[in-house]
């Protein structure tokens, strides 16, 4: 064998030895990729499995929300349902009580509409004695009325005080100053008499007072002022209004109220509920 062909034989088994490593090498690291590759696919799947578990536990939980959601929607429309129904009962609870105050109100005022209250009329004697205030409130007060009305022509007699008055008593009151005093006639008509005789034949006041109101186009103030006798809350509505600015003057006319508004002098208005506030009276 020729020295040249030595060298190709030896070249080619040097090359041969060479692949043959190249071979094994990238087998090892086809082999350790491969290892790799699957070591990191066990722990994807490891954290998938444990993704998958946590989100299954999210999944129940959102579905337990749902359903509490769901019947807290439900126990909210209830709620809402029962809400809408109270009230509704509680608007007619309102219209029965108003109903009741005005019925309870109406018997008050029919009772009292045999009355009148007399203010300024100090009483001597005994306060207590009904026979004692009846005299003094028939003498005093109705006589002069009733007499004046006989002599007007408006009368041809004047009753007694026994057909007058069937009773007559002193409310509580500051013992330094005259007290009202309630006084029930024996009828209706004996009180729509007086009531409408007194603006022409009641005693008047004397001196500065009626110089003051003749100086003022007004006629003097009664000396003793006779009024309804009102409910208490009727009575205590008459006084707020009277209080008001925006009112002129408040009065009543067969136990309801009237009044006359600065802003509207030539025009009376009718109180329909003394339940009302102020503003929404004079609104």
């Amino acid at each position: 064998m020729s020295r040249k062909a030595k060298g190709d034989d030896i070249d080619a088994k040097t090359k041969a030895k060479s692949d043959e490593a190249d071979s094994k090498n990238k087998a090892k690291s086809d082999e350790m990729d491969l290892k790799s590759l699957t070591d990191q696919l066990a722990q994807l799947l490891t954290e998938q499995r444990e993704l998958n578990k946590k989100v299954d536990g999210l999944v129940t939980k959102v579905a337990k929300l749902e359903d509490l959601l769901e019947k807290a929607e439900e126990r909210n429309a209830t709620l809402r349902r029962e809400n809408q129904d109270l009230r509704t009962t509680l608007v007619k609870r309102d219209g029965e009580v108003e109903q009741l105050r005005t019925k309870v109100l109406a018997l008050e005022g029919h009772n009292r509409s045999f009355s009148v209250r007399v203010s300024n009329l100090s009483i001597s004697g005994d306060e207590t004695d009904n026979f004692n205030v009846r005299h003094q409130l028939y003498s005093k007060v109705f006589y002069p009325i009733l007499q004046g009305a006989v002599q007007s022509g408006k009368r041809q007699s004047v009753p007694n005080e026994e057909q007058l008055i069937e009773l007559a008593h002193v409310l509580p009151g500051r013992a330094d100053k005259a007290k009202p005093i309630i006084c029930r006639f024996m009828s209706r008509v004996y009180k729509g008499l007086i009531m409408s005789l007194k603006k022409d034949h009641a005693p008047r006041v004397t001196g500065s007072r009626a110089g003051d109101a003749a100086r003022a186009g007004r006629p003097p103030p009664m000396l003793y002022p006779i009024n309804e006798d009102l409910p208490r809350v009727t009575y205590l509505k008459m006084v707020e209004l009277n209080k008001d600015e925006r009112v002129n003057s408040c009065w009543s006319v067969g136990g309801h109220l009237r009044l006359r508004l600065n802003s509207e002098p030539g025009s009376v208005r009718k109180v329909k509920s003394v339940f009302d506030s102020v503003d929404d009276i004079l609104g």
